[in-house]
């Protein structure tokens, strides 16, 4: 399977594309948290799994989203929106290990071990979420 990476994709498109994923049975796996002041205005980070596929999906209001999946996933992806996808220069998911590096700023969903620090230091301190 190769894996390929889709740029400059337009904001709405690229939030209906992580409604589309949800309903799909796509399970998410990690997301930037929403305790992070700029979720969703400056950038945002998803990564779902399904059939041991994974997707990474980045958004920036500069250069718009990035998907990453594999080539079948990508052309599904655009044959249900009626979108081109583009394949230009990535800002961020050229990146292997994009998830790691951002880990402190992610929130991993509960059926996973990784947690972020900030969670960590929640739990450790008796802080919750209210």
């Amino acid at each position: 399977m190769e894996i390929k990476i889709a740029t400059n994709i337009e904001t709405g498109i690229f939030y209906s594309i992580i409604k589309f994923l949800k309903k799909n049975d796509w399970k998410l796996i990690a997301e930037y948290s929403d305790e992070i002041f700029d979720k969703g205005i400056d950038f945002d980070l998803y990564q779902f799994s399904k059939n041991n596929e994974t997707i990474l999906l980045v958004w920036n209001n500069w250069f718009e989203g990035e998907i990453k999946a594999t080539t079948e996933t990508l052309n599904e992806i655009a044959e249900h929106f009626k979108i081109i996808l583009e394949f230009g220069e990535p800002e961020y998911l050229h990146k292997p290990d994009i998830i790691d590096e951002m880990k402190n700023l992610l929130k991993f969903n509960n059926n996973f071990k990784q947690q972020s620090i900030w969670q960590k230091f929640k739990s450790k301190f008796g802080f919750s979420n209210s």
